[in-house]
């Protein structure tokens, strides 16, 4: 996987990517600042992001093999969510949308322990926290909070302290962020950053041009293909292996939104689609028999990749 990383992102240290990504909150600003203005990362942003991507996509591996997620244990999790995130050029620069989206996977990765756990409570408060630095990073997140309610009520049972929690969680980073920039006599950047999330439109046309659409021709079959399979196989699973995959249809659906909710373009929006899209990707190729279709549209894939990445920029 760590191969296939490299070299489905190499294209970005030959050729400029035409767009940086822009940065709406305070939190996401000062960082970026940070890497900018020191030597040991100046120039490195591409290197960074393959690292993140390549940590996210080990932790991926590690909450589908670990809980039963799929038919049998596989790396094809990881290397979908590399896939995914690799498909346009402007997904190859370090973004905000790429860091938050850590947060996001650990999110997922407590709430699949919320089923046989004794004190739910601790990881709820967790999640939402997670949830909440990843807010620090792209405001957008803050859709994912009916995610977490929903999580919790099917994982675990309706509890009102549950979905209390869990908002304290989320409030807890923004206000120790807040008390920060308190302190720096910074606090009307930080409370004005705020109104880009309450007056952005959240539902975009996507804007999608037909070169652009070509590869999801070879994914969106897939996707409907694995979908169809996992309701055949739905009550053949363990009851918590059940819930979890029902959780990630729940984050598929809060991902489409996050595409659509992304001013800059659908691409950064494709971030958060890809955990559980590259999901049910896998779970296509570990389930189907048919060697030579599943040949066939994963090497279509790579060949629409490579068409984005070298003569469509």
């Amino acid at each position: 996987m760590v191969v296939f990383t490299i070299l489905i992102r190499i294209s970005t240290f030959f050729i400029p990517i035409p767009l940086s990504p822009n940065f709406y909150t305070p939190f996401a600003d000062l960082v970026f600042d940070w890497l900018a203005n020191h030597q040991a990362f100046l120039g490195q942003n591409q290197v960074i992001a393959v690292l993140i991507i390549l940590l996210q996509a080990f932790l991926i591996n590690y909450i589908a093999n670990a809980h039963n997620i799929l038919y049998k244990g596989s790396v094809l999790p990881g290397l979908f969510y590399v896939l995914i995130n690799s498909i346009y050029i402007e997904q190859l620069q370090l973004t905000p949308q790429l860091l938050s989206n850590t947060f996001v996977i650990l999110l997922f990765n407590r709430l699949c322990y919320l089923y046989e756990s004794e004190q739910p409570l601790f990881l709820v408060f967790e999640s939402g926290i997670l949830l909440g630095l990843g807010i620090l990073f792209d405001y957008d997140l803050i859709i994912y909070l009916p995610f977490i309610l929903l999580s919790v009520l099917y994982m675990t049972s309706f509890n009102l302290r549950f979905w209390v929690v869990a908002i304290l969680g989320i409030i807890v980073p923004s206000y120790f962020l807040g008390v920060l920039f308190f302190l720096t006599d910074h606090l009307n950047d930080f409370i004005n950053s705020f109104n880009y999330s309450l007056q952005k439109t959240y539902f975009n046309p996507i804007g999608i041009s037909l070169e652009q659409g070509i590869i999801w021709f070879f994914i969106i079959p897939v996707f409907v293909i694995s979908a169809f399979q996992i309701q055949i196989n739905f009550l053949r699973n363990k009851v918590k292996t059940r819930r979890i995959q029902l959780i990630i249809l729940f984050m598929l659906l809060f991902g489409i939104v996050s595409v659509l909710a992304e001013n800059q373009g659908f691409v950064y929006g494709l971030t958060f689609l890809g955990f559980s899209l590259s999901i049910l990707l896998a779970n296509y190729f570990v389930r189907s028999q048919r060697k030579w279709l599943k040949e066939f549209l994963f090497i279509g894939m790579l060949i629409c990749i490579i068409y984005y990445q070298y003569f469509n920029h």
